[in-house]
């Protein structure tokens, strides 16, 4: 394996080509441990956890795991077409490291997103076969009514789909009502409330499996996923 050089480790993390990196060194503006980094060639024995970049403190960190409170009327794609893009509110870096959301919250739905550019990570989440939980906090036009909750635990049929779709777990918490399901399909929590006769007004994603939303990020805030929140969905 090469050595570990600086600049090969701000290449890995996401400051553009190793040209770009040596570049970034010599305009004197790359500091490690409050010292500027001069030789774009110095070798690490070990990773550092962190250094400086124009002034900014970053992770050194290749493999990304993050959790984003995403805020409504922003869409999940690297080409959003009506509103500003998710990528938009990480640092540039990410995009360039290949960041990738983990399934998809609509546009006019909030909460939890998950977000990596590790492979074998985005699968096993979005796996069905894993069975994890995806957890949601919807408000509705309409009384929600028993009638209602018995038919959406028992299965509905949804237009295009080949078998029921159900609630694995259903409960009214004040004015909301809190659903978990298992797929991911299209927008599908709001159309197995429509086929029930009623209609989500709001739509907030409170938990993928056993990771929550952390509830100090305010919307469009993010940070990194704890070593215990990646292991348990791995």
């Amino acid at each position: 394996m090469p050595a570990l050089t600086l600049e090969r480790l701000l290449a890995g993390i996401g400051f553009g080509s190793r040209k770009e990196a040596r570049a970034l060194v010599r305009m004197g503006v790359v500091e490690l441990n409050g010292e500027v980094q001069e030789d774009p060639f110095v070798e690490f024995k070990e990773r550092p956890a962190t250094i400086t970049v124009n002034g900014e403190e970053v992770t050194t960190q290749e493999k990304l795991y993050v959790m984003l409170h995403k805020p409504l009327d922003v869409e999940c794609s690297h080409n959003a077409r009506d509103h500003r893009s998710v990528f938009e509110l990480l640092p540039d870096r990410f995009t360039a490291m290949g960041i990738q959301t983990v399934g998809r919250l609509d546009a006019d739905s909030e909460g939890l997103l998950l977000l990596s550019n590790q492979g074998d990570f985005i699968h096993k989440v979005e796996s069905p076969k894993k069975g994890y939980l995806k957890k949601y906090r919807v408000t509705l036009a309409r009384p929600f009514t028993e009638e209602q909750k018995a038919e959406l635990l028992g299965g509905v049929m949804l237009k295009g789909e080949r078998r029921p779709v159900l609630a694995r777990e259903i409960a009214v918490d004040g004015d909301s009502v809190v659903i978990s399901i298992g797929e991911g399909l299209y927008h599908q929590v709001r159309r197995m409330f429509a086929a029930v006769g009623n209609h989500v007004e709001t739509l907030k994603r409170d938990a993928i499996g056993p990771v929550l939303l952390d509830e100090t990020l305010g919307k469009g805030g993010w940070r990194f996923l704890t070593d215990d929140e990646v292991a348990s969905l791995m």
